[in-house]
């Protein structure tokens, strides 16, 4: 009966590799996720800041309002930039660069400001700027009456 206990053994191993494998699969679809929803916040951000004051000559207004734009976006206001707090107001100073940079059309000073931006928020607030958008919502039963 040896033969039957190599060949347990064997299907065994296979199982836990098998396991494994879906693990490290489950991992890295999870990483490739997330990637993908920070490529798009990356580009939906700057698209919807874009798109905002085009017709306003004032470029001071302009970038003030595609910071507007961009600060509702992610929930931290709801009208004017009176309303951040000081780790808002301090973001803000941050970013104006990029709401100036879509102003002038400036694509390598905007993509260098971005980048710019992202790595000081990471070490001022030790996460990914694209994780403001990450919003728990909370799971409520649907009840039919």
């Amino acid at each position: 009966m040896s033969v039957l206990v190599t060949l347990a053994a064997r299907a065994e191993a296979a199982s836990i590799d098998e396991a494994a494998n879906r693990r490290e699969a489950q991992r890295r679809t999870e990483i490739l996720e997330r990637a993908r929803a920070f490529a798009y916040r990356r580009l939906n951000l700057p698209k919807k800041m874009a798109e905002t004051a085009i017709e306003e000559p004032d470029a001071k207004k302009a970038a003030d309002a595609r910071l507007i734009a961009a600060f509702a976006d992610i929930g931290w206001i709801s009208g004017g930039l009176d309303e951040l707090d000081e780790k808002g107001r301090e973001t803000e100073v941050h970013f104006r660069p990029v709401a100036e940079a879509l102003g002038a059309g400036d694509e390598p000073r905007m993509l260098a400001a971005l980048a710019e931006f992202e790595a000081w928020f990471s070490q001022r607030f030790g996460r990914d700027f694209c994780a403001v958008f990450d919003r728990y919502v909370q799971d409520t039963p649907k009840v039919d009456f």
